[in-house]
């Protein structure tokens, strides 16, 4: 038994505690940022490890075994000295030489990366910051996972059971068109209407997955007419103007582009849930305290625009 145990890591340890604490893998796998399959993972292999199993049905929900009873207090007191081991790592922002790299999809609000160079720059002399927009040939998943990127914020998913993920903002979807558009005077656009619709869309801008709008598409099981296509999002206003596609994306993004360009928003289909912004990084840098110092940062940020 004792070698078993030696077979468990910090990590095993710490989700442990959680599943004794909320005794839901689910409601574990949403606050740890993690998927349901991989918390799943870690619960088979403490039982496997420590020879019980730890949770067991009880009614509509779950229940906690003797063993697992037993495991509680002395399973908070080692994680209470690790967390005093890991309490003496800080980051000095004011000393510490650091250029972070945020890949980030080409939608993300201006407005949003302007805060964020700005917080992070008058942080410390010594602090740099660059954005790097994603597209399907850059590999972004390997890039964290090597540390070339310390953070990927953007609007997909997480792609990956080794990536921990926040969400940032959301954003009501919407649909961006000409003055004048056929739909300009719709007080919503019904799914019908939107799916006769031809449709200017962005370049994919992650390797292999689905966007928020694709993915939505996939759920209700239609396919939209994408007539064009563009590589940035700066050019949206401009191939809108003087045709009839219409461009679909978040509120608060169609307001700025309205801004640069005389446009008209109108919401999209209800079937469209709210486009979530992430904020995602790699299990090797979750303890980092420079790389939580910046996630801190972009949260605070994110708090003023959902504020």
């Amino acid at each position: 038994m004792h070698a078993k145990l030696l077979a468990l890591n910090v990590h095993h340890l710490h989700i442990l505690d959680r599943l004794l604490s909320e005794l839901n893998v689910t409601r574990v796998a949403e606050r740890e940022g993690l998927s349901q399959p991989a918390v799943s993972r870690v619960l088979n292999r403490l039982r496997e490890e420590l020879g019980d199993p730890l949770l067991v049905k009880s009614g509509r929900g779950m229940a906690l075994t003797e063993r697992a009873e037993l495991l509680r207090y002395p399973l908070r007191e080692i994680l209470s000295h690790v967390s005093t081991l890991a309490s003496d790592i800080t980051f000095d922002t004011a000393s510490t030489e650091q250029a972070f790299t945020i890949g980030c999809a080409d939608c993300l609000l201006p407005t949003f990366i302007a805060q964020a160079i700005h917080r992070v720059v008058a942080a410390g002399p010594r602090l740099k910051l660059q954005f790097r927009m994603l597209d399907p040939l850059y590999n972004a998943s390997r890039a964290l996972e090597t540390g070339v990127l310390d953070l990927i914020v953007s609007n997909h998913p997480n792609p990956r059971e080794d990536l921990r993920t926040s969400t940032l903002y959301t954003e009501e979807v919407v649909c961006l068109m000409r003055p004048g558009h056929p739909l300009e005077k719709q007080p919503r656009i019904s799914l019908g209407r939107y799916l006769g619709a031809r449709h200017l869309a962005p370049s994919q801008s992650m390797d292999g997955e689905p966007g928020p709008i694709m993915a939505t598409m996939q759920k209700v099981g239609y396919r939209r007419q994408v007539a064009a296509t563009v590589p940035e999002y700066g050019l949206v206003p401009y191939a809108l103007m003087g045709s009839d596609l219409i461009f679909t994306t978040g509120r608060r993004f169609a307001e700025h582009q309205a801004r640069i360009v005389p446009l008209s928003i109108v919401p999209a289909p209800r079937e469209f849930d709210d486009m979530r912004f992430y904020q995602l990084w790699h299990q090797r840098k979750h303890a980092s305290a420079s790389n939580k110092w910046l996630r801190r940062q972009l949260a605070e940020i994110a708090r003023g625009i959902d504020g």
